[in-house]
């Protein structure tokens, strides 16, 4: 048996029918090929990998040394939020946009569309849920919706506060929106709310009837 501690697999087959079941392409091979050749990525020396290992990786090294020094190349990139340069490993640079927390959470709330984001909201959110209680029925199954949490944005980032907030079941919830919703104004006057909303660039919104008008029109 190898010793596995050493990090050398090179005398083990490979898994029973890997060739075929791998679904994966990072690399333009066929799936029923046996070993290939490769060059090192980094020292560009030649070396040969099962096509089923070799297609599961983007990078592929000759050995564990050529590995780790692939690791410590570090490429500038500009924080997307501060244009701040950052040096990143070749693996972090598709997945790492910002320099810090702060910057990726001002990244979560561009145009104010992910409020929800902040750690404030989701401590309020697990505090609520711990011991769930329904607000109005009082039962204790769920699913649960919780209301009244208060987001805002201050220097770009998203804050909560909970003071008002309640948990509610998913009955109770859907029975107090219900008659929100119908008593709204995108429900009674459909006109009045694309002349206030209208975001449809050049589009004559306001002459859309609301539902009860269409239905009396049929």
């Amino acid at each position: 048996m190898p010793d596995r501690r050493l990090g050398t697999f090179t005398s083990l087959l490979p898994v029973k029918g890997a060739s075929t079941w791998e679904r994966s392409n990072p690399t333009p091979v066929p799936r029923n090929k046996g070993k290939i050749g490769l060059n090192c990525d980094l020292c560009t020396l030649p070396f040969e990998k099962y096509a089923c290992w070799a297609k599961r990786v983007k990078h592929n090294y000759c050995s564990k040394a050529c590995a780790n020094e692939a690791r410590k190349i570090e490429i500038p990139s500009e924080c997307v939020v501060c244009k701040k340069e950052m040096l990143l490993t070749p693996s972090d640079l598709p997945k790492i946009t910002t320099c810090s927390y702060e910057c990726s959470r001002k990244r979560r709330t561009v145009s104010n569309t992910n409020l929800r984001s902040s750690p404030e909201y989701k401590r309020i959110v697990k505090r609520l849920t711990a011991n769930p209680v329904c607000t109005e029925c009082g039962t204790l199954t769920g699913p649960w919706v919780v209301r009244g949490i208060h987001t805002w944005v201050e220097d770009g980032l998203a804050y909560a506060s909970g003071e008002n907030a309640k948990l509610y079941c998913k009955h109770c919830h859907l029975k107090t929106v219900s008659l929100v919703a119908s008593t709204s104004l995108y429900m009674t006057n459909r006109s009045a709310y694309y002349a206030a909303h209208d975001t449809d660039n050049g589009t004559d919104r306001t002459a859309v009837p609301p539902p009860k008008q269409r239905l009396q029109q049929k």
